[in-house]
């Protein structure tokens, strides 16, 4: 199979995860989509105190999702991938029908869905299945770190029925992070595959291109190499989980 559509949470996700293996399989003649779930404005009114200080340190307070949707597309072009941003807002911008917000803080995005924000599992779903093709392997985030919107993007695509390949969500899979109980690891063949010192450094420069994110995750570009090529060598190379 040489198509290969990539569901990404957020705007970076795709990218920080797998941009290495993006770059060996659009060097081999693969078709790359990019598809972000939660690539949507922030709906009209004031965001939280929780979104505000995070567009504060993203350096972009006033139109900080189409900077990032802009990131997003010159990164994956880069690797040579093909983009798609969906119009869902990611956890920090979601609100009840009070304008209260369902995750406030740096805890509770990294915590369970509130019962209020279980309907966006079935909007997920919807949204997807356009995107469904029985010539492209499907690649989603397996949950590590336990995000609430990598956790809406995995359930949402379970209910596809279609087979899945899933990789290992970074940074957090490189920090410690781990899938939540609730979510289990999924079942299959552990797949790896070992990229050469050009595909880590293609991964490393695409991921850097993502200028809003470097103040939460790496000091420096060389610090970002080196965390990638850590991740991937303590793997064996680039893991993913794949049918049976």
């Amino acid at each position: 199979m040489d198509r290969f559509v990539y569901l990404s949470p957020h705007l970076d996700d795709a990218v920080f995860s797998c941009g290495g293996l993006i770059a060996r399989q659009v060097a081999e003649g693969g078709a790359v989509t990019v598809l972000t779930l939660f690539a949507g404005d922030p709906p009209p009114g004031e965001v939280s105190p929780f979104a505000a200080g995070l567009h504060a340190r993203w350096g972009e307070p006033t139109a900080p999702v189409a900077s990032r949707r802009a990131e997003d597309r010159i990164a994956c072009g880069r690797l040579g991938a093909s983009v798609v941003h969906l119009g869902l807002p990611e956890a920090i911008y979601r609100k009840d029908p009070q304008g209260m917000s369902f995750y406030p803080d740096q805890a509770s995005i990294f915590g369970p869905l509130v019962p209020s924000d279980q309907s966006t599992i079935d909007i997920a779903e919807g949204l997807l299945l356009p995107y469904l093709s029985r010539e492209a392997a499907l690649c989603c985030p397996a949950g590590y770190g336990g995000h609430v919107d990598h956790r809406l993007t995995r359930l949402a695509a379970e209910r596809l029925g279609a087979p899945i390949l899933f990789y290992m969500d970074m940074p957090y899979a490189a920090r410690g992070g781990a899938i939540p109980l609730d979510m289990g690891v999924p079942s299959g063949e552990r797949l790896a595959q070992t990229l050469a010192e050009e595909e880590i450094e293609a991964w490393a420069v695409a991921s850097f291109e993502y200028a809003s994110q470097r103040s939460t995750f790496w000091s420096s570009y060389e610090d970002l190499l080196q965390e990638l090529r850590q991740h991937h060598d303590s793997n064996q190379g680039m893991l993913l989980i794949g049918p049976v």
